[in-house]
């Protein structure tokens, strides 16, 4: 009994005074397995400030550039009333050339007034009419009597008096609406032809939005950039395109993909790399047009990209409870002269002779391994532009 009652003690004593070492990291990390927190990777308040601010960009230039719809029904209108007061302007100084028959009624004396109606008046008609009769009465008339035949009468009562019959229906004839424009004033002079204008050096403004991923690694972040660009003509179907844009390229990888050149080793090897890196890009694209209407183009566009790496910031995360390092960064000590392939096919709508817009999806796929870790980095996006014609050539 004695002896069990000094196993108890010893239990007791230990419980009471336990000497253990207390290490907080040890309970953080276990409260961090217990109760994980998901990681998130927020967008930069800048890339979404830079796609907002080109977004209200290119609703402004199309909304000061459509023309409204009231404005273009007005005209409509107005062109339309012109064009019925020009048509429908009476004619009253035009002579009425032909004269309709009377009614059934109508005597042979108004006969002879309707067909001999025309430019004259009755009493130019009534003239020519006596003179007609004097002339017969004093050349024919002697003639015919002296021949003796007994027809005489009635040639001389056809002539003096006619007798036109109106028992068939008049004959109507369509009003027809004359225009008569009366030239006055000086001769216009012949303008010269006026030729169409191609553009020759076009500035865009672009927003290029993409998902960046490391090959093999199944992962990809939202990135994106903008920047200008600079578009030369060359023919009517090729151009060349170069500028710079400011990108970011975020993305994660396992570790296992990670291959700096350096000499350092890791105590305890990391699982996961986050990289944040800014870049600058600077393309040199040739681009082709295969449909053209007047309003719409689509371009095909093939080129090589330079990245240089502005800063390069990576983020190390373990698995297990010990960890290693967890941050690293660098400045300006990578750049990668055309190192890029750049594939895209552009489609680009016009506004004016002057401005358009366009969306360009695009794939931008690694020549050579990329940054301080020697990643083999593509993104995938759509460039959204807007263009300005600065110089033009006939």
């Amino acid at each position: 009994m004695k002896e069990g009652k000094d196993i108890d003690k010893l239990f007791k004593d230990g419980l009471e005074n336990p000497d253990l070492p207390f290490n907080d990291l040890d309970w953080d990390n276990l409260e961090e397995r217990l109760h994980p927190s998901p990681k998130r990777r927020v967008v930069p308040l800048l890339w979404l400030t830079a796609v907002a601010g080109i977004a209200a960009l290119l609703l402004v230039v199309f909304l000061l550039a459509k023309p409204s719809a009231d404005q273009s029904e007005n005209k409509l209108v107005k062109a339309k009333m012109e064009k019925n007061k020009n048509t429908d302007k009476p004619l009253n100084d035009t002579p009425n050339l032909i004269k309709r028959p009377a009614d059934e009624t109508t005597s042979a004396e108004n006969g002879r007034g309707g067909v001999l109606a025309g430019n004259h008046n009755m009493s130019k008609a009534t003239d020519i009419q006596k003179r007609a009769e004097t002339q017969f009465t004093q050349t024919i008339a002697p003639k015919i009597l002296e021949i003796g035949r007994d027809n005489s009468n009635q040639l001389v009562n056809v002539i003096h008096s006619p007798e036109i019959r109106t028992e068939t229906e008049p004959i109507e004839f369509e009003a027809q609406k004359l225009v008569l424009a009366l030239g006055h004033g000086k001769l216009a002079k012949v303008k010269a032809p006026v030729f169409k204008k191609k553009s020759r050096f076009i500035l865009s403004i672009l927003a290029a939005p993409d998902f960046t991923s490391v090959q093999k690694s199944g992962q990809s972040s939202l990135s994106g950039g903008f920047g200008l660009e600079a578009t030369v003509t060359l023919t009517k179907k090729l151009s060349v395109t170069t500028g710079a844009s400011y990108a970011k390229k975020i993305y994660n990888s396992d570790f296992s993909l990670y291959k700096p050149n350096t000499s350092y080793v890791f105590g305890i090897t990391p699982t996961n790399v986050h990289a944040n890196c800014d870049v600058l890009d600077i393309p040199i694209n040739l681009n082709y047009q295969v449909f053209d209407n007047g309003r719409n183009s689509i371009s095909v566009s093939t080129g090589l990209s330079s990245y240089l790496m502005l800063k390069e910031k990576y983020s190390y995360s373990y698995s297990g409870t010990y960890q290693g390092p967890q941050d690293f960064e660098v400045r300006n000590e990578n750049q990668h002269y055309l190192g890029v392939a750049n594939v895209g096919v552009e489609f680009q709508h016009k506004i004016n002779h002057n401005l358009s817009i366009s969306a360009k999806p695009f794939m931008k796929i690694p020549l050579t391994n990329i940054g301080y870790g020697n990643t083999r980095l593509s993104s995938t996006g759509v460039a959204v532009s807007v263009n300005m014609n600065l110089f033009r050539k006939n």
